[in-house]
């Protein structure tokens, strides 16, 4: 599982609020998840989402790195679609509910 440090990150907490209102199971499912994903980029949550939007700016910066990683780290898993396109929302919703946006995939038939 998790590094219990990994749950005391402001982020983390942040996107677990969001997760309130799932069962046990899926909201762990869900935080494993962005653990592996911060793994899979060598970042902490914390670091992802202060270097995606520079503060001074108030612009995007990183969001295309991100949105590669997001797709890579989601076509990385050996099933369905529909199971990749889950583990690749589940890192967007931890971005939104850090104020943060990064752009859904576009669907293959577009």
């Amino acid at each position: 599982m998790t590094d219990p440090t990994f749950h005391d990150l402001i982020t983390v907490k942040r996107y677990a609020a969001h997760l309130a209102d799932l069962e046990p199971k899926d909201r762990d499912t869900r935080l494993g998840t962005l653990a592996e994903f911060a793994e899979f980029v060598g970042r902490t949550p914390d670091e992802m989402v202060a270097e995606i939007f520079n503060e001074e700016t108030r612009k995007y910066r990183k969001r295309g790195f991100y949105s590669d990683r997001v797709k890579e780290f989601s076509a990385a898993l050996d099933g369905p679609r529909n199971r990749q396109l889950f583990r690749g929302n589940v890192i967007r919703a931890f971005f939104i509910a850090n104020g943060r946006r990064i752009p859904p995939e576009q669907p293959d038939w577009i």
